[in-house]
This record gives structure tokens, sequence and C-alpha cells, in this order.
């Protein structure tokens, strides 16, 4: 339909009527320069080194105590238990399913002792974890309706 351009067409319509609708991309020119390998950096030298730089003073080397400080010592150890306490509201059936899934080294018979623990005393110890273990047990508990605590173990 060469016939319907008045005028001359474009160089782009010209490319339309050949194609049809679609655009045909070229690819880019073959340059023979993008074959060549990339250069690389020359080897470092094997040299001898410098006088000057052997009667340098060697920088001052600081290693670790065999044994922490006392302070140390004492904040590396700091355990929480997990304490467990009566309510009036669950079945006991109920908070031993609970400590079953919640704390995953805790067996069954282990969960029915805790409960009843906790039923005849007051409160029991589920467990004794670092910090952030006992905290994330306890808000599992506490989720699921179980009244329970974390406090600092004692060194008694």
């Amino acid at each position: 339909n060469a016939a319907a351009f008045r005028g001359r067409p474009s160089p782009t319509m010209i490319a339309l009527l050949l194609v049809g609708t679609s655009v045909a991309y070229a690819p880019a020119p073959f340059r023979a320069s993008a074959l060549q390998p990339l250069a690389r950096p020359p080897p470092p030298s094997r040299a001898a080194p410098r006088l000057a730089d052997v009667l340098e003073k060697p920088p001052d080397v600081v290693l670790a105590p065999q044994q922490p400080s006392g302070e140390e010592l004492k904040d590396r150890g700091k355990k929480y238990k997990l304490l467990l306490f009566n309510d009036n509201v669950n079945k006991r059936e109920f908070v031993a399913r609970v400590l079953v899934a919640t704390i995953p080294e805790m067996t069954e018979a282990t969960a029915y002792t805790v409960m009843q623990k906790a039923h005849t005393a007051g409160y029991a110890v589920c467990g004794v974890w670092v910090y952030e273990l006992a905290e994330a047990y306890c808000d599992r508990l506490k989720n699921e309706g179980l009244t329970a605590a974390v406090v600092e173990e004692s060194d008694e």
C-alpha cells in the first residue's frame, strides 16, 4: 500500500510495510575487538623486601585472654527459670498438653509432673534456659491462656 502514502514514506514506514505490523530489530554490528581477551594486570614483583620495610616496628598484636575475666564469666552463664503458676481456669490435661506442644524437649511424663507440682505447690519450674529462649516459651504459654513468668536463676 505504498500508493496510499502522499509524498515520500519514511524509512520506518517502509520497514513496517516490509515486515508487517511487527517491528524488526537488527543485531548490533560485529566488532572484532569484542573477542579480544581482557588485559591482565602484571603479576606482583617478587623482589626482595626493602631494608626500610623490614626495620619498621611490627604492629602490636593483642591476643585474647585464655580465661575470660570474672565479669564476663558471670554474664555468660546467666540462666533464667520459666515458672508455671497454678490457675483454676484450665483443666490439668489441657495444661499438660500445652506444655508438651510448647516446649520441645518436654515429654508427656515431665509435663504431667510439672503440672501436678504447679497444682499442689502453686507454681513449678518448667525449665532453665537463656533469657531469649525462656521468654519465647513464656510468651507461647501465655498465648495459650496459662499463667507463666521468667525469673533469673539464683546461685543458691
